[in-house]
């Protein structure tokens, strides 16, 4: 299925039915029926995205995350036969791994010297030559600080690499498709847009939801736009301060 861009630059498939919703993935609420041929349901499949920490326009705005991703992650109902069709058309598990593992080996190598030192530290070091000799606690002090290093490096490169195990969606997954958060910096919460195939699930998954459906606010607009207007105010009588102070 060909993807289409979001407003804000992020693919989601193009169906005609759409909502903007707040909230969090966990609170959505779903009708009994089956978003890819709207059957009736009896078991929910977990749909996973990944999204890049730049995606949205919150995270847009948030140095702090840079860089980096999220995997986001649904429980949709789906009838059993469409979730059999998502075990045929999903990628393999060893496929998964067959693309996370050279970036895993590449990330994890740092960690080597760290374990080496460490082993090289705990083979040499023998028994205190008297009482009150302290090397030996040094050094295995040492050796355990090396390789708790090295094993943190080796735990680092397994979670920046978990987005390899993601599996690409299917034609049945993207019968329910989600965009990343794309809320304001001064929105309560998350907001994001639904993407759905089938007509009757749309109308029913936004009845059930009808309390959540994000309208513009003028007002948050403005508040928004005062706030950046500050900082960069700000950030501009500091710079001037700083100059007058250096002269």
């Amino acid at each position: 299925m060909s993807l289409s861009l979001t407003e804000n630059g992020d693919l989601v498939a193009p169906h005609l039915h759409r909502v903007e919703l707040t909230g969090t993935l966990r609170a959505l609420a779903f009708p009994n029926r089956c978003p890819n041929c709207a059957g009736a349901t009896a078991e929910r499949l977990r749909i996973r995205k990944v999204f890049g920490r730049r995606a949205g326009r919150r995270r847009r705005m948030s140095p702090s995350s840079y860089p980096g991703y999220r995997i986001d992650a649904a429980d949709v109902p789906y009838c059993p036969a469409c979730i059999a069709q998502d075990a045929r058309e999903r990628e393999s598990l060893a496929s998964r791994w067959r693309a996370r593992l050279p970036s895993l080996t590449l990330q994890s190598l740092p960690a080597l010297p760290c374990l080496g030192f460490a082993v090289f530290l705990l083979r040499t070091v023998g028994a205190p030559l008297h009482a009150g000799d302290t090397t030996v606690g040094f050094e295995r002090a040492l050796a355990l600080l090396f390789g708790v290093w090295g094993l943190g490096l080796i735990g680092r490169a397994w979670w920046e690499t978990r987005r390899y195990m993601v599996p690409r969606q299917t034609s049945v997954t993207l019968a329910f498709d989600f965009s990343p958060d794309i809320s304001d910096v001064l929105d309560p919460g998350e907001r994001r847009i639904y993407s759905m195939r089938d007509a009757a699930f749309a109308e029913a998954f936004t009845a059930l939801n009808r309390d959540r459906i994000w309208l513009p606010n003028p007002a948050a607009d403005r508040a928004e736009r005062l706030v950046w207007i500050a900082c960069a105010v700000f950030i501009a009588l500091g710079a001037i301060a700083a100059l007058l102070l250096n002269r």
